[in-house]
């Protein structure tokens, strides 16, 4: 904590930058906390909506890391419970996850954390870390603390490049935790997500085929029920879900950056007709693909049917 400062608090709130949405990332809040024994939490240096009481709680409409870097205390939220906090964890915060946390009233701890959200931040965020898992035993590395405490330095500075930058440091502390946990875990399930990270590379590849979920199987070596089991709870969806995900992705690219027609992109993203497609695609966007384009400023392609 020193290298931040002599003070005993650091708690920055600076307006997203107008350009930061575009990176997918964007640093909402940072800073850290010096939290003496016997001192009354959380500290009233925070804007309002921050403040929380231990008996009310709070929810978030953001993501947060906070490290415990000394010291210890609890956390309780809606999908976990209760869990102990000790020197070294990191805990997480989901957007709409009722939560509340404090140090030990005889003990205090010492707090770095970092708020962001956005599109890409979102996505990272469902494919690795679950609400009823939301403590990291150990996260609190020197390594992850540097990162952490860079991003706060960062933030401070506030200078006109910092979003770019910012959302790279975000998506490496990202990564560095979603590795440290990896690594922690037994080496049956270290198996298991060797086995669904095979699975998904082999879905990225063919998922624009048709793909029987058997062939799955066979290739990470595992029975259809544990491996549907262990997908969903890896990646948040089953695994034709997932492929499905993917197509529509796909398609989303080459209706926004080519001018193919709606029937051609449901034969290039692997859809067995245009009006599955359509159907598909308006259910999970809102809008059918011709309609799709069009919001988006972009020149409806007349070749062919566009759909409904």
């Amino acid at each position: 904590m020193k290298k931040l400062g002599l003070k005993r608090y650091l708690a920055l709130y600076h307006p997203p930058d107008k350009n930061a949405r575009v990176w997918g990332v964007r640093a909402i809040d940072v800073g850290y906390t010096v939290i003496p024994p016997k001192t009354e939490y959380p500290p009233q240096h925070h804007p309002d909506s921050y403040l929380f009481t231990w008996e009310r709680g709070r929810i978030f409409s953001e993501y947060q890391f906070l490290a415990v870097t000394h010291g210890r205390g609890s956390i309780e939220t809606a999908s976990a419970g209760l869990l102990e906090l000790e020197t070294g964890d990191i805990f997480v915060l989901f957007p709409g996850e009722w939560h509340r946390f404090r140090p030990d009233y005889d003990c205090g701890w010492n707090e770095c954390w970092v708020g962001f959200d956005g599109d890409y931040a979102k996505h990272l965020m469902h494919a690795f870390f679950l609400p009823h898992s939301p403590v990291l035993r150990g996260a609190a590395t020197p390594q992850i603390n540097r990162l952490m405490q860079g991003i706060v330095k960062r933030y401070k500075e506030a200078s006109s490049d910092a979003a770019p930058l910012l959302a790279a440091d975000i998506i490496t502390l990202i990564s560095r935790l979603v590795l440290f946990v990896r690594k922690k875990a037994p080496l049956r399930e270290q198996a298991s997500l060797s086995k669904i990270a095979l699975a998904r590379n082999w879905l990225s590849e063919h998922a624009f085929e048709e793909v029987e979920m058997q062939r799955i199987c066979e290739v990470v070596g595992m029975g259809y029920s544990a491996f549907r089991k262990a997908f969903k709870e890896e990646t948040g969806y089953a695994p034709h879900a997932y492929m499905l995900e993917i197509r529509v992705n796909r398609a989303k690219a080459l209706l926004q950056q080519t001018d193919m027609t709606i029937t051609q992109i449901a034969s290039e993203t692997g859809f067995s007709s245009v009006f599955y497609f359509t159907r598909f695609f308006k259910r999970r966007t809102g809008s059918a693909p011709g309609v799709w384009r069009k919001l988006r400023g972009l020149p409806d392609v007349k070749k062919n049917w566009q759909g409904p």
